[in-house]
């Protein structure tokens, strides 16, 4: 045989030898990928049944050792579906206006017209009906000029309010209660604080509505100068449980109490209120609060007794989300929003006898406002303001929250 053809011979063999060997390897490859997934379906399966066949105790426990998001969202399906359950109620095509919310927020003054339009959009933005901003007079024309989507009512007047005359503060200050108070059953949560300044007058009419809010059973969220006012001695009994005579003690709220203040404003409530004794301020607090302490890592925690000095447990709950490193005004104001539609959704979930869990409904709120600011500050960086962080709050809910929305063939 000629040697060019004894070449030629060669590699042909050795081609077909080197596709069959390709072959071989390239089905077993396949069967071991195919077995793979085989397995970790099994395991998810299992894993899901675990879920299932565990106590109810141990399933809240498990909620709430989330840390992020992508904690939650990486999570066990069943897991994620029962959190999702128990904080955001689902939208359907049986939902009215207002079934998924109807927020108030008491702050807003002569100075301060931004913080109480973040915190009304923010509510908003998460998934919130409605909003409605109760401020000073003065301060409703900036607000409502903001944007179209707030309802926007004065309750007082500034100027009466800084009068010299007693008899003019106290009709302005019954004005002021009167006018709140009585919009109090239309609404399933307060948040006051936010832009609410710190005229003595309107902080006395606001103790006042904060009692009221209290006594019907209206879930509140305290920020910013209703924290500044819880820490003053003459409204210690707000947070404590003691009336303005100490003659007795104010019975557990119905509704949830949230208070979400910052570093600064943590040690002031703990200076004033328990002379820097973070145990001490803890076992004072009446049932129902709940503190968001805003922070690197927020710490959400709850505790429940029966009235004051009588802390019985407490339990934490803790946000590591990552958020923007722009600390724009305003941000707390978006969080205090977001709290307060959540805080919202877990009323009504509540009123529908649906399980509900405000400690995580709180978590919720603190890690997506965390996130929305992550990507806005990746988006905008040192230009990032209050308003970036608006516009990403509904695509971060809606990232993790989807399946809640109940689109039904017609």
């Amino acid at each position: 045989m000629p040697f060019n053809t004894r070449i030629a011979s060669f590699l042909l063999l050795f081609a077909i030898i080197i596709s069959a060997t390709t072959a071989f390897l390239s089905n077993g490859a396949t069967n071991k990928s195919s077995s793979s997934s085989l397995i970790q379906q099994h395991s998810r399966s299992k894993q899901q049944l675990e879920e299932e066949e565990v106590p109810q105790h141990e399933l809240k426990k498990r909620m709430h050792n989330f840390r992020t998001l992508s904690q939650l969202r990486g999570s066990n399906p069943h897991l994620l579906t029962k959190v999702l359950s128990q904080t955001i109620p689902p939208l359907t095509s049986q939902s009215h206006k207002g079934s998924s919310g109807r927020i108030g927020i008491l702050g807003g003054s002569e100075k301060y017209t931004g913080a109480p339009y973040y915190a009304a959009m923010s509510a908003l933005r998460t998934g919130a009906d409605l909003a409605t901003v109760f401020c000073a007079q003065e301060a409703c024309v900036a607000i409502k000029s903001y944007s179209p989507e707030l309802m926007v009512n004065g309750v007082y007047s500034a100027y009466k309010m800084q009068s010299l005359e007693e008899s003019v503060r106290e009709e302005e200050k019954r004005r002021m209660v009167t006018s709140v108070v009585d919009s109090l059953g239309g609404l399933h949560v307060l948040v006051i604080g936010p832009g609410l300044g710190r005229n003595p007058a309107v902080l006395d009419a606001t103790a006042l509505i904060i009692e009221k809010a209290r006594d019907e059973g209206v879930s509140m969220i305290l920020d910013a100068d209703a924290l500044y006012l819880l820490s003053l001695e003459k409204y210690h009994y707000l947070l404590c449980g003691k009336t303005h005579d100490k003659e007795k003690e104010q019975t557990s709220p119905r509704g949830v109490c949230v208070l979400t203040p910052n570093v600064v404003e943590y040690k002031r409530l703990l200076d004033n209120v328990a002379k820097g004794s973070e145990e001490l301020f803890q076992k004072s607090l009446l049932p129902g609060v709940i503190l968001v302490r805003k922070g690197h890592h927020d710490v959400i925690e709850s505790f429940e007794g029966n009235g004051y000095n009588q802390k019985e447990s407490s339990t934490i709950m803790t946000c590591e989300e990552k958020g923007g490193l722009k600390r724009s005004g305003g941000i707390g104001d978006i969080l205090s929003g977001c709290i307060g539609t959540f805080v919202a959704w877990n009323r009504i979930l509540q009123n529908k006898e649906v399980e509900h869990d405000v400690l995580l409904s709180c978590w919720m709120a603190t890690c997506l406002t965390k996130r929305a600011t992550k990507v806005a500050f990746e988006k905008r960086r040192r230009s990032m303001t209050a308003p970036d962080v608006l516009e990403e709050i509904g695509d971060v809910v809606d990232e993790i929250a989807a399946s809640t929305i109940i689109e039904e063939d017609v």
